[in-house]
Protein backbone atom coordinates (compact mmCIF):
# COMPACT_ATOMS: atom_id res chain seq x y z
CA UNK A 1 0.00 0.00 0.00
CA UNK A 2 3.12 1.97 0.19
CA UNK A 3 5.83 3.44 -1.73
CA UNK A 4 8.89 4.91 -1.78
CA UNK A 5 9.32 8.99 -0.73
CA UNK A 6 9.11 10.89 2.02
CA UNK A 7 6.46 11.35 4.28
CA UNK A 8 4.63 9.33 7.39
CA UNK A 9 6.95 7.16 8.03
CA UNK A 10 9.66 9.52 8.98
CA UNK A 11 7.39 11.88 11.19
CA UNK A 12 6.46 9.07 12.79
CA UNK A 13 10.04 7.75 14.05
CA UNK A 14 10.19 10.46 16.02
CA UNK A 15 6.90 9.36 17.93
CA UNK A 16 7.81 5.61 18.49
CA UNK A 17 8.51 3.68 21.37
CA UNK A 18 10.16 -0.01 20.59
CA UNK A 19 9.73 -2.58 23.64
CA UNK A 20 8.77 -6.15 24.07
CA UNK A 21 6.36 -7.99 26.00
CA UNK A 22 6.53 -8.48 29.72
CA UNK A 23 9.47 -10.33 30.95
CA UNK A 24 11.16 -10.83 27.54
CA UNK A 25 13.87 -13.45 26.65
CA UNK A 26 16.92 -12.17 25.49
CA UNK A 27 16.48 -12.72 21.71
CA UNK A 28 13.07 -10.51 21.82
CA UNK A 29 15.39 -8.03 22.84
CA UNK A 30 17.85 -8.36 20.84
CA UNK A 31 15.12 -8.04 18.17
CA UNK A 32 13.25 -5.07 19.56
CA UNK A 33 16.86 -3.31 19.43
CA UNK A 34 17.26 -3.98 16.13
CA UNK A 35 14.05 -2.59 15.04
CA UNK A 36 14.25 0.45 16.74
CA UNK A 37 18.23 1.46 15.33
CA UNK A 38 16.42 0.25 12.12
CA UNK A 39 12.99 2.91 12.56
CA UNK A 40 15.08 5.66 14.15
CA UNK A 41 12.99 4.90 17.22
CA UNK A 42 13.31 4.69 20.94
CA UNK A 43 14.01 1.41 22.67
CA UNK A 44 13.18 1.07 26.59
CA UNK A 45 13.17 -2.20 28.31
CA UNK A 46 9.55 -3.66 29.24
CA UNK A 47 9.41 -2.37 33.35
CA UNK A 48 6.21 -0.70 33.25
CA UNK A 49 2.80 -0.78 31.51
CA UNK A 50 2.62 0.18 27.94
CA UNK A 51 1.08 3.33 28.57
CA UNK A 52 2.94 4.06 31.82
CA UNK A 53 6.05 3.47 28.94
CA UNK A 54 4.59 6.15 26.94
CA UNK A 55 3.80 8.73 29.08
CA UNK A 56 6.96 8.31 30.84
CA UNK A 57 9.33 8.73 27.49
CA UNK A 58 7.17 11.34 25.83
CA UNK A 59 6.30 8.79 22.47
CA UNK A 60 2.91 8.43 21.54
CA UNK A 61 3.23 5.19 19.31
CA UNK A 62 4.31 1.65 20.76
CA UNK A 63 6.01 -1.30 18.82
CA UNK A 64 5.83 -4.29 20.76
CA UNK A 65 8.20 -7.25 20.12
CA UNK A 66 5.79 -9.48 21.60
CA UNK A 67 5.99 -13.31 22.19
CA UNK A 68 3.06 -14.39 19.25
CA UNK A 69 3.49 -11.51 17.47
CA UNK A 70 4.83 -7.61 16.69
CA UNK A 71 2.26 -5.17 16.95
CA UNK A 72 2.25 -1.12 17.01
CA UNK A 73 -0.54 0.46 19.34
CA UNK A 74 -1.30 4.06 19.56
CA UNK A 75 -4.50 4.90 21.60
CA UNK A 76 -7.00 2.69 20.81
CA UNK A 77 -5.55 1.30 17.49
CA UNK A 78 -3.45 -1.86 17.42
CA UNK A 79 -1.75 -2.80 14.02
CA UNK A 80 -0.15 -6.37 13.07
CA UNK A 81 0.45 -8.38 10.31
CA UNK A 82 -3.08 -10.68 9.85
CA UNK A 83 -5.08 -12.00 6.69
CA UNK A 84 -7.77 -9.14 6.40
CA UNK A 85 -10.81 -9.69 4.41
CA UNK A 86 -8.73 -12.65 3.06
CA UNK A 87 -11.92 -14.95 2.90
CA UNK A 88 -14.43 -12.86 1.65
CA UNK A 89 -11.89 -12.04 -1.48
CA UNK A 90 -11.69 -15.53 -1.84
CA UNK A 91 -14.92 -15.92 -2.30
CA UNK A 92 -15.16 -13.67 -5.20
CA UNK A 93 -13.22 -16.04 -7.02
CA UNK A 94 -11.15 -15.47 -10.51
CA UNK A 95 -14.29 -12.46 -10.76
CA UNK A 96 -12.23 -10.12 -8.22
CA UNK A 97 -11.49 -7.00 -9.64
CA UNK A 98 -7.84 -6.96 -8.50
CA UNK A 99 -7.42 -10.45 -10.09
CA UNK A 100 -9.01 -9.38 -13.33
CA UNK A 101 -6.91 -6.71 -13.98
CA UNK A 102 -3.29 -8.98 -13.22
CA UNK A 103 -4.43 -12.10 -15.06
CA UNK A 104 -7.49 -11.49 -17.30
CA UNK A 105 -9.06 -14.53 -18.38
CA UNK A 106 -7.40 -16.85 -21.64
CA UNK A 107 -4.03 -15.64 -20.19
CA UNK A 108 -1.30 -18.67 -18.57
CA UNK A 109 -1.50 -17.80 -15.06
CA UNK A 110 1.68 -15.45 -14.10
CA UNK A 111 4.37 -16.73 -12.68
CA UNK A 112 5.83 -13.91 -10.73
CA UNK A 113 4.15 -10.52 -9.85
CA UNK A 114 6.21 -7.13 -7.84
CA UNK A 115 3.85 -5.97 -5.60
CA UNK A 116 5.89 -2.58 -5.12
CA UNK A 117 3.54 -1.30 -2.44
CA UNK A 118 3.14 -3.92 0.11
CA UNK A 119 1.59 -2.56 3.02
CA UNK A 120 0.67 -4.93 5.37
CA UNK A 121 0.36 -7.51 2.49
CA UNK A 122 -3.19 -8.03 2.00
CA UNK A 123 -3.61 -8.02 -1.42
CA UNK A 124 -0.11 -9.54 -2.09
CA UNK A 125 -1.39 -12.69 -0.06
CA UNK A 126 -5.01 -13.10 -1.46
CA UNK A 127 -2.88 -12.77 -5.24
CA UNK A 128 -0.44 -15.05 -4.76
CA UNK A 129 -3.18 -17.91 -3.39
CA UNK A 130 -5.26 -16.89 -5.76
CA UNK A 131 -3.02 -17.58 -9.19
CA UNK A 132 -0.47 -19.24 -7.31
CA UNK A 133 2.06 -16.97 -8.20
CA UNK A 134 5.31 -15.80 -6.51
CA UNK A 135 4.93 -12.36 -5.47
CA UNK A 136 8.30 -10.09 -4.56
CA UNK A 137 6.74 -7.34 -2.02
CA UNK A 138 8.00 -3.95 -1.38
CA UNK A 139 8.18 -1.96 1.54
CA UNK A 140 9.66 1.26 2.24
CA UNK A 141 8.53 1.92 5.80
CA UNK A 142 10.75 0.25 7.80
CA UNK A 143 8.11 -0.13 10.49
CA UNK A 144 5.73 -1.73 8.77
CA UNK A 145 8.77 -3.91 6.72
CA UNK A 146 8.89 -4.84 10.60
CA UNK A 147 5.96 -5.78 11.15
CA UNK A 148 6.51 -7.84 7.90
CA UNK A 149 9.42 -9.69 8.62
CA UNK A 150 7.09 -11.11 11.78
CA UNK A 151 4.12 -11.73 10.12
CA UNK A 152 4.64 -13.06 6.55
CA UNK A 153 5.82 -16.45 8.50
CA UNK A 154 4.01 -16.37 11.30
CA UNK A 155 0.99 -16.51 8.51
CA UNK A 156 3.04 -18.82 6.41
CA UNK A 157 3.15 -21.34 9.20
CA UNK A 158 -0.39 -21.23 10.25
CA UNK A 159 -1.80 -24.22 8.39
CA UNK A 160 -4.60 -22.23 7.14
CA UNK A 161 -6.24 -20.86 3.72
CA UNK A 162 -3.96 -18.02 3.57
CA UNK A 163 -0.86 -19.80 4.96
CA UNK A 164 0.37 -21.21 1.37
CA UNK A 165 -0.10 -17.60 0.24
CA UNK A 166 1.46 -15.69 2.51
CA UNK A 167 4.63 -18.38 1.92
CA UNK A 168 5.08 -17.10 -1.56
CA UNK A 169 5.19 -13.33 -0.51
CA UNK A 170 8.93 -12.34 -0.55
CA UNK A 171 9.41 -8.79 1.73
CA UNK A 172 12.31 -6.47 0.09
CA UNK A 173 12.10 -3.65 2.85
CA UNK A 174 13.42 -0.78 1.15
CA UNK A 175 12.41 1.57 -2.00
CA UNK A 176 10.24 0.04 -4.58
CA UNK A 177 12.30 2.21 -7.18
CA UNK A 178 15.63 0.93 -6.58
CA UNK A 179 13.91 -2.93 -5.93
CA UNK A 180 12.63 -2.20 -9.72
CA UNK A 181 15.61 -1.00 -10.59
CA UNK A 182 17.60 -4.33 -9.87
CA UNK A 183 15.66 -6.77 -11.30
CA UNK A 184 16.07 -7.67 -15.28
CA UNK A 185 13.30 -6.34 -18.02
CA UNK A 186 10.26 -8.52 -18.33
CA UNK A 187 11.59 -10.23 -14.79
CA UNK A 188 8.38 -10.72 -13.81
CA UNK A 189 4.54 -10.86 -15.56
CA UNK A 190 3.06 -7.71 -13.41
CA UNK A 191 4.05 -4.96 -11.44
CA UNK A 192 1.11 -3.53 -9.12
CA UNK A 193 1.14 -0.31 -7.34
CA UNK A 194 -1.26 0.56 -4.75
CA UNK A 195 -0.21 4.20 -3.27
CA UNK A 196 -1.98 5.42 -0.70
CA UNK A 197 -4.79 7.80 -1.58
CA UNK A 198 -4.50 11.70 -0.75
CA UNK A 199 -8.07 11.14 0.82
CA UNK A 200 -8.73 7.90 3.10
CA UNK A 201 -11.88 5.47 2.25
CA UNK A 202 -13.34 3.47 4.96
CA UNK A 203 -10.79 1.28 6.45
CA UNK A 204 -10.39 -1.89 8.53
CA UNK A 205 -9.04 -1.02 12.79
CA UNK A 206 -5.37 0.31 12.65
CA UNK A 207 -5.65 2.19 9.29
CA UNK A 208 -4.54 5.51 11.47
CA UNK A 209 -1.76 3.84 12.55
CA UNK A 210 -0.43 2.36 9.05
CA UNK A 211 -1.05 5.77 7.21
CA UNK A 212 0.90 7.34 10.40
CA UNK A 213 4.18 5.27 9.30
CA UNK A 214 3.51 4.61 6.44
CA UNK A 215 6.47 6.37 3.33
CA UNK A 216 3.61 8.57 1.01
CA UNK A 217 4.97 9.33 -2.53
CA UNK A 218 2.72 9.56 -5.49
CA UNK A 219 3.39 6.99 -8.63
CA UNK A 220 5.93 9.38 -11.00
CA UNK A 221 6.77 8.86 -13.71
CA UNK A 222 10.58 7.28 -12.89
CA UNK A 223 8.35 4.71 -10.38
CA UNK A 224 5.85 3.77 -13.58
CA UNK A 225 8.91 3.88 -16.15
CA UNK A 226 10.72 0.98 -14.11
CA UNK A 227 7.23 -1.34 -13.41
CA UNK A 228 7.07 -1.55 -17.07
CA UNK A 229 10.18 -2.08 -18.07
CA UNK A 230 10.29 -4.91 -15.57
CA UNK A 231 7.00 -6.48 -16.37
CA UNK A 232 6.10 -8.47 -18.93
CA UNK A 233 2.77 -8.29 -19.97
CA UNK A 234 1.03 -5.59 -17.13
CA UNK A 235 1.37 -2.66 -14.28
CA UNK A 236 -1.85 -2.06 -12.66
CA UNK A 237 -2.42 0.77 -10.55
CA UNK A 238 -4.95 0.75 -7.24
CA UNK A 239 -6.99 3.91 -8.15
CA UNK A 240 -10.07 5.60 -5.89
CA UNK A 241 -13.31 5.16 -8.03
CA UNK A 242 -13.55 7.07 -10.91
CA UNK A 243 -9.93 8.90 -10.34
CA UNK A 244 -8.12 9.74 -13.09
CA UNK A 245 -4.69 8.14 -13.38
CA UNK A 246 -1.24 9.76 -14.11
CA UNK A 247 -0.54 11.21 -17.32
CA UNK A 248 2.83 10.28 -19.09
CA UNK A 249 2.29 7.03 -18.57
CA UNK A 250 4.84 4.73 -20.73
CA UNK A 251 4.32 2.28 -23.78
CA UNK A 252 0.73 2.77 -25.17
CA UNK A 253 -1.04 4.32 -22.44
CA UNK A 254 -3.56 3.28 -19.85
CA UNK A 255 -5.04 0.59 -22.25
CA UNK A 256 -7.71 -0.69 -19.62
CA UNK A 257 -9.50 -0.23 -16.44
CA UNK A 258 -11.14 -2.92 -14.05
CA UNK A 259 -13.73 -0.89 -11.85
CA UNK A 260 -14.18 -2.31 -8.45
CA UNK A 261 -16.68 -0.86 -5.74
CA UNK A 262 -14.61 1.70 -4.09
CA UNK A 263 -11.41 1.79 -6.29
CA UNK A 264 -10.62 0.60 -9.94
CA UNK A 265 -7.49 -0.60 -11.65
CA UNK A 266 -5.84 1.38 -14.45
CA UNK A 267 -3.70 -0.92 -16.23
CA UNK A 268 -0.93 -0.33 -18.81
CA UNK A 269 -0.78 -3.37 -20.91
CA UNK A 270 2.03 -5.14 -23.74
Amino acid sequence: MVTGGAGGGERGAAELLVTTAPDAPAALIARARVIAKRCGALFSPRRASVTRLLRDTGRVHAYIVGRERDELRGGDEILWVHPGLFYLKREAGATHPLLRALAPEGEPPPRAIVDATLGLAGDAIHVASALGARVIGCEASPVLASLLEEGLPRLAKGGRGWSEGAARVELRAGDALATLSGLEEGAVDAVYLDPMFEAPLAAQAGFDLLRAYAVHAPVDAALLAEAWRVAARRVVLKLPGMAAPPEGAPGPGWTRRVRGQAVDYAILER
